[in-house]
């Protein structure tokens, strides 16, 4: 399994509950038409920043996606609520303790 971690922070004049309901049709529209996501999971940081992170089958999963989101209208939408964009940073799980 692998997690992808996108932290960014709102353009100015966007609210938090325009986020809300933007990463929630993000959700329903693409997210879970993806094969290989098992879960997302869109955090605040104490700062005033998010994180979108994303838990994927495998790589090949997590590619595919990645891929897929350059083309995408949904995600674009998602996407164009956020300033400052970080690079994703991506981890692969080695053992998980549910």
């Amino acid at each position: 399994m692998y997690i992808a971690l996108a932290p960014f922070t709102l353009k100015p004049g966007v609210s938090e509950e325009t986020l809300l309901k933007t990463s929630d049709a993000f959700e329903d529209t693409f997210v879970q038409n993806q094969e290989g996501i098992h879960r997302r999971i869109l955090v605040r940081v104490p700062d005033g920043g998010y994180a979108d992170i994303v838990f994927f089958s495998d790589h090949a999963a997590m590619e595919r996606v990645m891929e897929a989101e350059q083309n995408s209208d949904d995600c674009a939408a998602f996407f164009s609520l956020m300033d400052d964009v970080g690079a994703p940073r991506v981890f692969e799980v080695l053992k998980s303790y549910e």
